[in-house]
């Protein structure tokens, strides 16, 4: 079996595993069609710094890149998670320094909006705004954003489909491309016991922002690695050491809260990390007032 055919098995299991059978048709499909496909980049959209520099970077000479694309549909925190992306390009650094450029293009519909989160959530990498979606009248994208980020080689041909930050696999198999299986292995397995996976924050305001803390100790024999932690809504920041835990010892993953509406709120966060379980579900709440 050949990488392309080997790659469009990969993805039509990962994203049909419990697909019904006209979604399963339709992800095959896609797949299928923009594997090998070039994407085009239009050279007169607006380069924005979230750091203030006014001087454009020279792009790197890398062998890949992860290109994204965010429309205007819906709602922008949801949609585009910053963080989760810093999290994602500072791990790819780390393991294969140099061999991959990241391309955001985005097509705002309230710009202010967008400038905020990035700014909110430190993100310090430039981005194209693209108000008139010429990126994507060049390119027709998949409307679902599970399939509007693309890995791609030097000339921009399309390698791999899919979005990271939404499906740990995905990333998994960004990985296994770029550095070769060696860079998809996961470290050896341990266990892990969290103090409270639900805790319940007092004095919720709307608007303002509140943190909680769980405590997670390595009760295994390996150390344990927090590949990432997801919280699914920009309202919901998690921080976490980025260093192993060794065995016995304990850590903890702060998550900043920011209600946006009043009333009940809950929140879940999944942390991924080398347990036989994969992963951890922590959950916050509590009541918002004005």
């Amino acid at each position: 079996m050949n990488m392309k055919r080997l790659i469009l098995f990969i993805l039509t299991g990962i994203f049909c595993l419990s697909c019904q059978d006209e979604k399963r048709t339709k992800s095959e499909n896609i797949v299928k069609e923009w594997i090998g496909k070039t994407i085009l980049l239009p050279s007169d959209v607006e380069l924005y710094h979230p750091e203030g520099d006014s001087v454009a970077p020279q792009p790197p000479d890398s062998r890949y890149k992860i290109f994204l694309y965010t429309d205007s549909t819906g709602c922008t925190s949801c949609k585009l998670k910053p963080y989760l992306w810093s999290q994602f390009i500072e791990e790819i650094d780390s393991l294969m320094p140099g061999q991959v450029e990241f391309i955001f293009y985005f097509h705002p519909k309230d710009r202010r909006e967008l400038t905020f989160l990035l700014k909110r959530d430190g993100f310090r990498y430039p981005v194209f705004i693209d108000d008139e979606n010429k990126i994507d009248k060049q390119n027709h994208f998949p409307s679902e954003m599970e399939y509007q980020c693309f890995l791609l080689d030097r000339e921009n041909h399309v390698l791999s489909i899919g979005n990271p930050t939404l499906n740990p696999k995905i990333g998994d198999l960004y990985k296994r491309i770029i550095g070769g299986d060696d860079a998809a292995k996961g470290a050896p397995l341990t266990t892990v016991e969290v103090g409270k996976p639900h805790l319940e924050i007092e004095n919720l305001k709307k608007g303002q922002e509140s943190s909680a803390v769980f405590t997670l100790t390595n009760t295994g024999q390996q150390p344990l690695v927090i590949a990432r932690v997801d919280a699914y809504c920009g309202c919901t920041v998690p921080l976490w050491d980025k260093q192993p835990i060794s065995p016995q010892r304990w850590t903890e993953i702060k998550v900043k809260v920011t209600p946006e509406q009043p009333g009940f709120f809950e929140k879940t966060v999944t942390v991924y990390c080398n347990t036989k379980e994969q992963s951890v579900v922590l959950k916050i709440s509590g009541m918002v007032d004005q």
